[in-house]
């Protein structure tokens, strides 16, 4: 992962969305256990960071992850996000549905 910035970003570029089986088999695929998460309509987390590096997929809906002192990169569903060991972050949803998301440590 090239650190000069907090996060690696990979698009979905089909056009179609993927379905979640999808997106867990791909993510088997590259020897994570995905977990699902539900993040409610209209929040923002905690800033939190984590010793691994974190894998976020957008699985529904578009989920805006900001990094305190670089900026907010938002992703939808088919993107995957890895975050760097040990950087700030957290995770916004404006609009007012829930957004899912697969993630996984590696």
């Amino acid at each position: 992962m090239n650190h000069s910035k907090p996060f690696e970003i990979m698009r979905w570029e089909a056009p179609d969305a993927p379905t979640p089986e999808q997106l867990t088999r791909m993510m088997i695929r590259e020897g994570l256990q995905p977990a699902s998460q539900e993040l409610p309509g209209q929040s923002r987390s905690p800033e939190m960071k984590f010793p691994k590096t974190r894998v976020i997929v957008a699985s529904s809906g578009k989920v805006q992850v900001s990094f305190p002192g670089y900026g907010v990169i938002e992703i939808s569903p088919g993107d995957i996000l890895e975050i760097a060991p040990d950087t700030l972050h957290d995770l916004i949803v404006e609009h007012a549905q829930p957004s899912w998301i697969f993630q996984s440590f590696k």
